[in-house]
């Protein structure tokens, strides 16, 4: 995959709700008698159960997964070993952000040598281009999206008078309200600190762009004024202590969000699951999912995206076929997407996935945690505001991690918002040029 083709355009066509699952697509048929191990790094909640009607299918597959972290840690371990040329797993999972910069080192095996081409007809459209961009060789096999809403604690905003805020206006005031009334103890929201794709999709929602192809080469611009509006709008009530600042997928956080110190936040369509595996039981019933807050009063509702991912297949991989069909399984199995929602909350990426029954199962997490809410209903309509012009950048791991340095600064009162977005470009930009990339 060269440089210049590193590129991803989202284009959120979600006509394919209205597609009803009607059969899994034939796989591709495992070699008799052949007995392999795959050895499988992901995050994603109840795989494990997962995985277990896959070997029940396939018994001859034995699949060891190791769940080293949610992104970041992963990745960190995973481009240490293919730069190593040992210790990679047979399948990871990577999201669609970070997809170019791992095909760039060479690492990822093309899955249409396994006949992974042939399925492309069973995903959206828009999420096969994110992992066959040139539309030839095949990175990696979609797995869901994340289009961006609230989810917020029913029961905590009914205790401060407070209710589901429809503007970004309003839940400021909100914020300030629950601070107040708790005497600081409750925060209405979070602020993620150290995900730059947390921040972009509330960006993202107004519009922003942060990297734009231009020929064969590239346009940054990660201090937008759609970047520096929201910025500026969470310092502020970081300020005055209206919100927190936990680590996302902390157990700080966790504990924070199960006891109701922590009454909302802004979670992609994956998030919901994580809550329901995370908190077990705490708050379990309590928690509800509202459209994100507009910037202009009655406007449509306009979202983001925050990560989604796929399933790569490692050259390092011994059995290459395997991994394959096991990467195509689980994302393309009825049985595969239906657990995978129940217990981790992917939203589907293949186009039947999308119409499966049990995605509009209230009587099962991840809707069940929330009250037996039909969730899937407000993260549909929240991918339909999604803007869909928008790209990664192959340099996007090194942009992530800037971001943290750039934003602790701000949290520490060091930089202002717009200085932070400042420092954050022009760092970024002088390292893609380092690198290679022709970038502006």
């Amino acid at each position: 995959m060269k440089k210049a083709a590193l590129y991803v355009t989202l284009a959120l066509g979600l006509s394919a709700l209205s597609v009803s699952y009607a059969a899994d697509p034939a796989f591709p048929k495992a070699e008799a008698g052949k007995k392999v191990t795959l050895e499988v790094w992901s995050w994603v909640p109840g795989l494990d159960k997962t995985v277990a009607s896959f070997t029940k299918a396939y018994p001859d597959i034995n699949i060891k997964i190791l769940n080293l972290g949610g992104g970041p840690a992963t990745y960190t371990k995973l481009q240490t070993a293919l730069k190593a040329g040992s210790g990679a797993p047979d399948v990871a999972q990577i999201e669609y952000g970070f997809l170019p910069s791992f095909a760039d080192t060479g690492g990822l095996a093309d899955l249409s040598k396994y006949g992974a081409g042939d399925y492309k007809k069973y995903f959206v459209p828009w999420t096969w281009g994110q992992v066959s961009p040139e539309g030839k060789a095949v990175y990696a096999i979609p797995q869901d999206t994340g289009p961006f809403a609230m989810v917020y604690r029913s029961d905590v905003l009914t205790k401060y008078g407070v209710t589901v805020p429809k503007t970004w206006a309003q839940y400021a005031s909100a914020a300030s309200a629950v601070n107040q009334k708790s005497a600081g103890k409750v925060k209405l929201g979070n602020f993620y600190a150290t995900f730059a794709p947390w921040f972009m999709a509330l960006a993202w929602a107004d519009g922003g762009q942060f990297f734009k192809r231009d020929g064969d080469g590239w346009v940054q611009t990660l201090n937008n004024a759609s970047a520096k509006k929201v910025l500026n709008y969470w310092n502020d009530m970081i300020k005055k202590g209206d919100v927190s600042t936990i680590g996302a997928f902390s157990a700080d956080y966790w504990n924070a969000t199960g006891a109701g110190t922590v009454a909302s936040n802004f979670e992609a369509a994956w998030g919901p699951g994580g809550y329901a595996g995370s908190m077990k039981d705490k708050s379990a019933g309590l928690w509800r999912a509202a459209a994100l807050p507009q910037w202009t009063a009655g406007s449509a509702i306009k979202s983001g995206n925050w990560g989604g991912s796929s399933n790569v297949v490692t050259t390092q991989s011994k059995n290459p076929k395997e991994a394959t069909l096991f990467a195509l399984w689980l994302n393309l199995s009825g049985t595969a997407i239906t657990e995978n929602w129940n217990n981790g909350g992917l939203f589907p990426a293949s186009s039947a996935g999308l119409g499966l029954p049990a995605l509009n199962d209230t009587s099962k997490n991840p809707s069940k945690f929330f009250g037996g809410q039909n969730i899937s209903a407000v993260y549909a309509q929240a991918s339909k505001g999604v803007n869909v012009n928008f790209q990664w950048a192959p340099w996007f791991p090194f942009a992530n991690d800037n971001y943290n340095k750039q934003i602790d600064l701000m949290i520490k009162g060091k930089l202002t918002p717009d200085q932070a977005l400042d420092a954050w470009q022009a760092e970024t930009l002088a390292n893609a040029k380092k690198e290679g990339y022709t970038v502006r």
